[in-house]
Parts: C-alpha cells; structure tokens; sequence
C-alpha cells in the first residue's frame, strides 16, 4: 500500500529534532566557509557523527545564527505539515542572546508552534550539565531538559543529581536512550532520570519486560529510522525494531533527529513507517496522533491538532500517482 499522495497535508508533532542538526546544507555551508572550517559529511556511526557535528557547530557562533536556523526550520517544517514542535538545542558555550534571538524568529511566524528541550551533551565534564540547566532556568518557552551523544561510559546515572533538580523545576525529562547502548541505558534513563520520553529508545526490544513496561506506563520513544541507519545502529531499514515496539502497543512517534546532515524530511520517515508498519490512512493519522500524545504541547493545542487529524483521516485525499 503506497502513502496518501495528501501526507504531507497529515498535521504533525515533531518531537525529535536537533536545532543545529536541522540546518540546510547550502545555510552551514556558508557558515562553515566563514569560520574557515570543513564539515565532514561522511559517517557511519554516532562516533563520526559527533566528530562532525563538533566540527559544524563552532561554525554557528552568533545569534543572528540561531534566529536563521530557527526560521528555516519552521519554514521546512511547515512544509511537511508540521505543527508543532520540541526542537533541542545546544545552550552551552552560546550567549543567552543565542537562544533569544532563536524564541524571537519562532515568535514572527504562526505556522509552527515551538518550543525548546535544552541539550546536555553526555561527554562533556559535569559542570557543563549544571550550568546547562542554569542557563534555561525560568525561561518559559524552554520546557525540557535532555541528554545526548554517545551512551556507551556515560550511562543516565551519572546525571541523575542534575535531572532530578531539573524535574523540581519544573522541566520535562527528555533524554536520549537505547541508541548506541542497550536496554540498560533505556532502563537508567527510566530510573535515575525520570525520563517522560525517551528520543530513540529502540534497543529497549532486546529485553521484553521492558517493552511490555513502556507500553504499560505510556512512555513515549521518538524514534528516528533513517537516523539509526546513518549512524550505524541498524544494518537496513528492514529490521528496524518498530514493528515490534508498535505491535506491543509502545507508543511512538518517528522523527528526523538531524536532517540536515542525514537528508531527510518528516514526510519520508512517515513514508518508512507506512512501509514498515503497512499503514492505511487511519494508521498514519494514528502515528500523527501518537506524537501529539506524546509531546508536552498546550492541552487546547493538543486539541486542535487532533481535529486536524481527524479531519484529514476523514477526507479521501488526492487520488495518489
């Protein structure tokens, strides 16, 4: 069964999305020519993919910056039908006015409704994590905290202090999980961190108690397809474990992760799912409605997007081909 020629038009949440990741190809290269700087565009794991991003990312040094990569991404991302969405982005190292400028792009366009998830990278000293924290403290449309890069030596637990003062705060628990570790960073993340929603959680099919967990406590995976096949973490499209964690009722959602670097969109990874999963057009309203659950959007947005939904389900859509 092909997708609805109408995808596109399926009101969405994106609830894994990279700030940086999502810069347009022709945007970093023009600011990695100024800095001087030459970004790897070959990798075949999340250790090359973060040699890369390492490179990229200094390459991003002013606000002005951050408010041109916000804009492009809420005009990418409307395109593909997104309304909402919880963009993560990296507080650390860049001015306030960084993320300023970022909320004030957000702010002059009405097609996309963001808000931010405040990255802390795992493999940076702790001190880094605290003042990540501090730093989005209090600001409103900041609404999560979370934990990426490489897993394997920096397991959840070692960041439990600051997640449990975050979640005092008032901040969601977002981090990254199950990717290039196995079901035992899902269940730290779960346990030490608290975690709401996990971004990819995927390795959590090699222990089955856990997945029949996530499905009992409603926790949320944003999982990423052509991300894990990028990277490495799986070998084809074919044996992603989303069938599985689908069929054991596991809520999910899928997602771009950094498609400015992989070369993806919201509609191709729904366009995956579909193949995966044989959806008809209620299954992929039913995936759009997953992610909608699963974010932490207003509950009268919530709303409105699932009206959306609804009435795109509902409609027959351009005949496809």
């Amino acid at each position: 069964m092909g997708p609805p020629a109408d995808l596109a038009a399926l009101p969405k949440a994106e609830l894994h999305i990279h700030l940086e990741g999502a810069v347009r190809p022709a945007t970093l290269e023009e600011f990695s020519s100024r800095a001087g700087l030459t970004v790897p565009r070959s990798y075949d794991s999340l250790e090359t993919f973060v040699e890369a991003f390492g490179v990229a990312w200094p390459s991003m040094s002013s606000p002005g910056d951050y408010g041109r990569m916000m804009r492009e991404y809420c005009e990418d991302a409307a395109r593909v039908g997104v309304r909402y969405a919880e963009v993560t982005m990296m507080t650390i190292g860049r001015p306030f006015d960084c993320l300023t400028t970022a909320l004030e792009a957000v702010s002059k366009q009405s097609d996309v409704e963001v808000r931010i998830i405040a990255d802390i990278p795992r493999i940076l000293p702790m001190e880094v994590a605290w003042a990540v924290l501090d730093s989005v403290q209090g600001v409103p449309e900041v609404i999560g905290l979370g934990l990426g890069g490489i897993e394997v030596g920096y397991p959840p637990e070692l960041f439990e202090d600051v997640f449990a003062k975050a979640r005092q705060g008032g901040l969601r628990s977002i981090p990254h999980a199950g990717e290039d570790a196995g079901p035992e960073s899902v269940r730290g993340a779960l346990d030490a961190l608290g975690a709401e929603r996990i971004q990819h959680g995927i390795r959590a099919v090699e222990e089955p108690a856990l997945v029949r967990e996530l499905a009992e406590r409603k926790i949320h995976l944003a999982v990423c397809p052509t991300s894990n096949l990028r990277l490495g973490v799986l070998n084809s499209l074919a044996e992603h474990p989303l069938r599985e964690l689908w069929a054991a009722g596991v809520q999910i959602s899928v997602n771009t992760d950094d498609p400015g670097f992989f070369g993806c969109d919201l509609v191709g990874e729904y366009e995956i799912a579909g193949r995966l999963l044989d959806l008809d057009r209620s299954g992929y309203a039913r995936l759009a409605s997953n992610a909608i659950d699963g974010s932490f959007a207003p509950e009268e947005l919530k709303r409105m997007i699932r009206v959306e939904i609804e009435t795109w389900e509902k409609s027959a859509g351009p005949a496809s081909g």
